[in-house]
């Protein structure tokens, strides 16, 4: 810890109201992180690899009858 030599009193650091600003960055930041995360984990989930996925469509091949 680092100490003011200068002043014979135990006072702690001049308030930065920049703490703020980077609190309220960093709040809002992982909580949008976090939603995201749960919307596509929860979109994966509930996904069917057979017919959402683009190679099914891709290589679907319609039956002709004749």
């Amino acid at each position: 810890m680092e100490s003011n030599p200068g002043s014979p009193y135990n006072l702690a650091y001049k308030y930065n109201f920049e703490y703020a600003v980077v609190f309220n960055i960093v709040l809002w930041l992982m909580i949008v992180l976090a939603l995201a995360v749960i919307v596509i984990s929860y979109n994966l989930w509930n996904m069917d690899p057979g017919y959402d996925s683009i190679i099914y469509r891709m290589t679907n091949q319609k039956i002709c009858m004749d």
